[in-house]
């Protein structure tokens, strides 16, 4: 080849004669330098392949010979010959630091045309086919379309299995078929080399492999632009599946949409952009913390996290106002290079998409604090500009000065109590807990958080033992740093648990008091003012709460929580479709939602939100009261078995052993029905032992210890959960239950009226077996044929 490019060799439609030292082509020929010809000459015998600058001085110069500047000048004297342009090079490209790359294939001057020369001279048709085939078209596109079909059977196969959504399949269909196209355009106009894309020259062999080699960053480009672009439409329109079962009752599309607040943002969750764990923890971490000193300054309304950071990677601006509402979001990335942190964090205007600010940092890392408030009092001070008077006083924030290494543990636990509560979220937020303190044993959000698991799992296992733990925990944690808002949150959540309601209201005041839009703290508030019978001041704390966090599932549900508490139950079920719409795959709401309709009487609905519900997470209260469901349809046995299968979780819930004891009672198990009454009324003594002002224990001990045949104590009991509750509709339902056990069918008859008046629907008494005795009553048919008459 080198010989044969002696004698003379064209570069697209520049002559280039060595032996002469000429370039002709473009008006008068030019001669090239001895040295500029063998460099040339160098390049061309490695057509589009990069060679170093030590191999050209080498055979050009000779070994330790020639200089960097001496080849500079003869590739300057090649691209003045060929008309070159170093920036813009159609010839000759400078790999910086490395060495150049011929960008085109000589064609030799004595060779006649080759086959592919004629093919592009010849017809179309032809020369089509060519022009695919020496491109990687066909090649490119025969791969994709078989990775395509080999992604749609795993899909088919597996996804079901995997309990993923019934669009998933559908969705990997619809980017392979939406990726073709993507491919032949890629491939067409780019090439691929040494890992990066350029533009297709049309000059490589159309050798298959060849083909194939050049183009498969097209074929990965193409299945990257169809997720995102597939992913969009299913975000915004979403992709239509044949359901089995029409669900009318518990998805509702007809929602009014919220306006954009002027005085509104949203926290993206940054972009952890090498891939590492310990960068997807400062990430996380950054994101959050950001969002929590954001969320502390009066006025101004922030997106909850788990809104902001449910939309996909890079989502457009309008996307981010549609979904979000909100005027302004930030966003950015995380890069950890060897022992320094890069962070980039930017400012949008969501209505616009223009930045308001854009900056990066490059700190060590274990400046990582340091740069955490520095990011964040940028990005609060462009933004003031924009905001209402209120917002332009930032109120004092208090932090730990805290330990890096048990930060990361710290936030792996958060994110594990963050999860939905099971026994085995909560003890590995526990183990994550441990390990930080003890790196730090006087770091404060740790002891915190260590508090707040121990109450999360009392309320699962029901062991005292979780609740000695946790008041340690939080003992500690005020001992350390009684500054921090989420000390006082965990406080208040265990005083409440532990029937100290006075304590709780203090502590739970505490918290706003440092951090006012504490919306935890607003939540927990909401509850102490519940059990005060302070209900105005409750349901005005939940809205208030709503209104800074307008996408927070976990207010909304609360808010349902409180009006189902009250009996209001359509008003409930209002509440918990709006978290369905935000999440269909909630399934807190909607087992939520399927207690609630059970308590309006429509079974059939119930059952069916229960059940989807159920099938997202196994939780024992959402599966107990699906055996409920069947209790009221008189299938007794099924109850039974439910519940027995519902204990296996929750072996220590005295609510239900109760459940278990009534279905066994009505299926004709007696004997196996009183060992269940004994055993709910033992588990509610212990719990009454930890918190002696449950009206909700009260009761339920005082119908199970009626059932086993003592009746002087449950009357009691009945009046101090009366006396705690007066509002509360099913202590007046358990009243009636025990006087009709009694024969004072009378009083039962008085009773059961006021638990109606309270908010207890009629459709469940009447469904109820243990007030068949009242059927005989007058006043009893008058209430149920009333309910009658108005349906």
């Amino acid at each position: 080849m080198n010989n044969e490019l002696l004698d003379g060799f064209y570069l697209k439609k520049f002559l280039v004669e060595p032996l002469l030292g000429r370039v002709s082509g473009a008006g008068e020929p030019v001669h090239l330098s001895s040295k500029s010809v063998e460099v040339l000459l160098c390049l061309a015998k490695n057509p589009r392949s990069l060679v170093t600058k030590e191999e050209i001085l080498g055979k050009v110069w000779g070994d330790g010979q020639g200089s960097a500047d001496g080849l500079s000048h003869a590739v300057g004297e090649i691209r003045h010959a060929l008309d070159d342009h170093a920036d813009h090079p159609e010839f000759v490209q400078t790999v910086p630091k490395r060495g150049y790359r011929l960008l085109c294939e000589p064609r030799l001057k004595n060779r006649p045309p080759d086959a592919e020369s004629m093919a592009t001279a010849g017809p179309g048709s032809a020369q089509i086919w060519q022009s695919l085939l020496r491109r990687g078209v066909m090649q490119a596109s025969l791969a994709y379309l078989v990775v395509g079909w080999l992604l749609i059977q795993v899909a088919g196969e597996i996804f079901s299995d995997l309990g993923l959504p019934q669009w998933a399949i559908p969705f990997v269909t619809f980017v392979v078929v939406g990726g073709l196209p993507i491919v032949v355009l890629l491939s067409w106009f780019l090439e691929s080399s040494e890992g990066r894309m350029h533009r297709d020259r049309g000059e490589q062999s159309g050798g298959l492999l060849k083909g194939l080699e050049r183009n498969y960053l097209a074929i990965i480009g193409a299945y990257a632009i169809a997720i995102v672009g597939i992913g969009l439409y299913q975000l915004v329109v979403g992709i239509d599946v044949f359901e089995e079962v029409a669900e009318p009752v518990i998805v509702t599309t007809d929602l009014p949409p919220i306006p954009v607040e002027a005085n509104s943002i949203a926290m993206l969750k940054l972009l952890n952009i090498d891939g590492s764990e310990s960068t997807r923890v400062f990430s996380d971490g950054l994101s959050e913390d950001i969002l929590d000193r954001l969320a502390a300054i009066p006025g101004l309304l922030v997106s909850s996290r788990g809104d902001a950071w449910s939309l996909p990677r890079n989502a457009p601006s309008e996307i981010v106002r549609r979904r979000l509402r909100v005027a302004y979001f930030v966003e950015g990335s995380v890069r950890l290079v060897g022992s320094e942190l890069r962070v980039i964090v930017q400012l949008i205007n969501s209505e616009t998409g223009f930045h308001v600010v854009s900056r990066s940092f490059n700190r060590s890392l274990q400046d990582f604090m340091a740069m955490q408030s520095e990011i964040t009092d940028l990005i609060v001070a462009n933004l003031r500009v924009a905001l209402p008077d209120e917002t332009q006083t930032t109120m004092a924030f208090t932090d730990d000065s805290e330990n890096l290494d048990a930060y990361v543990f710290f936030r792996r636990g958060r994110e594990a109590l963050n999860k939905p509560s099971t026994t085995v979220t909560i003890r590995e937020s526990l183990e994550m807990f441990r390990q930080s303190l003890a790196i730090d044993p006087e770091y404060a959000a740790a002891h915190a958080g260590t508090c707040r698991s121990y109450t999360d799992l009392y309320e699962l296992t029901h062991d005292s033992a979780d609740i000695d733990t946790a008041e340690e925990a939080c003992a500690a944690a005020l001992s350390v740093n009684s500054q921090l808002h989420m000390v006082h949150s965990a406080l208040g959540r265990l005083f409440m648990l532990t029937g100290r309601t006075a304590e709780a209201e203090s502590s739970y005041l505490k918290s706003l008091q440092i951090n006012k839009k504490s919306v935890g703290a607003m939540q927990g508030l909401a509850g102490v003012y519940r059990r005060q019978q302070r209900l105005s001041e409750a349901e005005s704390l939940l809205s208030k709460a709503i209104e800074l966090q307008p996408g927070n599932w976990a207010t909304i549900n609360r808010l349902g929580n409180f009006m189902f508490g009250l009996g209001r139950y359509d008003e409930a079920a209002d509440q918990y479709r709006k978290v369905v719409y935000l999440d269909p795959n909630n399934w807190t709401t909607l087992g939520n939602l399927g207690s609630v309709l059970m308590m309006t009487g429509d079974f059939a609905a119930a059952r069916q939100a229960i059940e989807r519900s159920l099938k997202i997470e196994a939780n024992q209260t959402f599966y107990s009261n699906l055996g409920t469901i069947f209790y009221y349809l008189g299938e007794f046995d099924q109850a039974a078995a439910i519940q027995r299968q519902v204990l296996e979780l929750s072996p220590n819930s005295n609510f239900i052993w109760l459940n278990l004891a009534d279905a066994l009672y009505f299926s004709g198990d007696e004997e196996a029905a009183r060992d269940a009454f004994k055993k709910s009324a033992e588990l509610s003594q212990g719990q009454l032992s930890v918190n002696p002002t449950d009206a909700e224990t009260m009761y339920f001990l005082a119908w199970a210890q009626a059932m086993i045949g003592d009746y002087d104590e449950p009357l009691e009991l009945i009046d101090r959960a009366i006396a705690t509750a007066p509002n509360d509709s099913y202590a007046f339902y358990y009243d009636a239950l025990l006087k009709t056990r009694r024969g004072d069918l009378s009083a039962a008859t008085e009773a059961i009226k006021t638990a109606v008046q309270l908010g207890y629907p009629l459709q469940m008494v009447a469904a109820e077996p243990h007030l068949a005795d009242l059927r005989g009553e007058k006043e009893f048919v008058e209430l149920l044929e009333g309910e009658t008459s108005n349906n």
